[in-house]
């Protein structure tokens, strides 16, 4: 008889199936960075995106993670924290708009509304006019 029962050879299995799940997120994490450390532009674009709305709730909880001195983002974007299921699922979720993040696109805040200026309202002010 063998050692080796159908739980042992699943529990390779799985285990063999997690390595390999880590390996490709790191890959995928150095692919996003292009062999380059995030810049400190990059880290405040994504941190500033994590505490918005549009950030999935997985980006918004490992923000709150982050800010209690559990992880860095520096760890986060450059995968040393990839074997954490909770850093997984947050860049999974967000990775279309992390990428752009990283690569140094803007978030860009609405255009200001104007005041229509009204022609009649001086424009400046005399201590006449009070």
């Amino acid at each position: 008889m063998t050692w080796r029962t159908a739980d042992v050879l699943a529990a390779e299995n799985g285990l063999t199936a997690a390595v390999a799940e880590t390996e490709q997120a790191m890959r995928a994490a150095a692919a996003n960075l292009r062999g380059r450390e995030p810049s400190t532009e990059d880290i405040r674009r994504v941190m500033q995106f994590a505490k918005t709305t549009e950030a999935s709730p997985a980006l918004r909880a490992l923000q709150d993670r982050i800010a209690r001195g559990g992880l860095s983002w520096r760890q986060v974007l450059t995968g040393e924290a990839s074997h954490d299921p909770m850093v997984r699922q947050a860049l999974d979720e967000n990775r279309a708009r992390l990428a752009e993040l990283i690569k140094g696109e803007e978030i860009k805040p609405p255009a200001p509304r104007r005041r229509p200026r009204d022609e009649d309202e001086p424009q400046t002010y005399t201590e006449d006019a009070w």
